[in-house]
């Protein structure tokens, strides 16, 4: 009985140990990338933002509240290698009236473990520049999140505006809602972006025409669960003028965020995925590997004592025998 008791130990023992490996070695990276078939929508505000109105009965800036959405589909058709994913991202700019102040689309490709952007010609990556018109776009550094399993470093976050990656740079941990996430901070110094043809009146020049120069800045925080790399909160400070000899009109200049409602909803999301993502990391298999450790040496033990046993019955049959 003890030898039985003995295999079936160290049988169980040693499964449990292979079982650790799996879910460290192969479970977890499964569960450690974009899912293919994502598909969400973040809500953002600018309260008091100031924006150009570029109605020709108006051509001034005004102050507004915006609304923004931003509603992102993968693309699980997309012809792409293993391990790339494709986004498109449509995101809808609305006036407090409910008019709307800017519409933007974009499809972009990226490493679905790392969350950085990868040149892939078959992805089809585009920009559009106005409603049907789109542009090619290689794009470089993170786009929509940060790596799984997020290191307290800087990385190169991508900027639409500029046409480059920006470094975000790590200032920290901080908790919100009892979640600990880590604080990066990207900063883009005012810099022309552009310049385009504006109505003189915009800057009380007696022109018909000028030709302006449109200025953009940047100080945007992200607030990011590291095990997910998602997130849970970002703060743009904005700062986008049109600027002719020497006069400057607000383009869109403000501060934009997640809502309070996209907030709680994301820290939740994170709270469930980190918890799970960390035990298929560290936990399940370390407890795995303890209890198969535990078996495997009960039932070594058990199979020396039943040896021993077996052994001390042959000498005694032995010895009533008189060999």
């Amino acid at each position: 009985m003890r030898s039985k008791l003995a295999a079936v130990s160290v049988g169980l023992g040693v499964f449990l140990i292979v079982a650790a490996a799996l879910v460290r070695f192969y479970a977890y990276p499964v569960l450690a990338t974009v899912p293919p078939d994502y598909e969400g929508v973040t809500q953002l505000e600018a309260e008091g933002a100031e924006v150009f109105n570029s109605d020709p009965d108006v051509l001034a800036p005004e102050t507004t509240d915006l609304r923004i959405s931003s509603r992102t589909i993968a693309d699980s058709g997309a012809d792409a290698p293993d391990g790339v994913v494709v986004w498109v991202n449509s995101t809808t700019v609305n006036r407090a009236d409910g008019t709307i102040f800017q519409q933007s689309r974009e499809r972009a490709p990226f490493d679905g473990t790392s969350g950085a952007a990868v040149e892939c010609e078959k992805c089809d990556s585009w920009t559009e520049v106005a409603a049907g018109e789109r542009e090619p776009a290689v794009r470089e550094g993170q786009i929509y999140k940060f790596p799984f399993d997020t290191e307290k470093k800087d990385y190169p976050v991508w900027d639409a505006n500029v046409g480059e990656a920006v470094p975000a740079t790590y200032e920290g941990e901080e908790t919100i809602d009892g979640l600990t996430v880590y604080k990066f901070v990207q900063r883009i110094e005012p810099t022309v972006i552009e310049d385009r043809e504006v109505p003189g009146s915009v800057f009380g020049s007696t022109e018909a025409s000028v030709r302006a120069e449109m200025w953009y800045g940047m100080t945007r925080t992200f607030y990011v669960e590291p095990e997910t790399g998602s997130p849970v909160d970002r703060v743009e400070e904005r700062v986008q003028e049109l600027r002719y000899d020497g006069v400057s009109v607000p383009a869109f200049t403000g501060t934009v965020q997640y809502t309070q409602d996209q907030v709680d909803e994301l820290v939740d999301d994170a709270k469930s995925n980190a918890t799970r993502l960390g035990g298929m990391k560290l936990l399940f298999p370390a407890l795995l590997v303890l209890l198969g450790a535990v078996l495997l040496a009960g039932g070594l033990f058990l199979g020396r004592g039943a040896r021993r046993g077996s052994d001390g019955a042959e000498r005694r049959d032995q010895e009533l025998a008189g060999v």
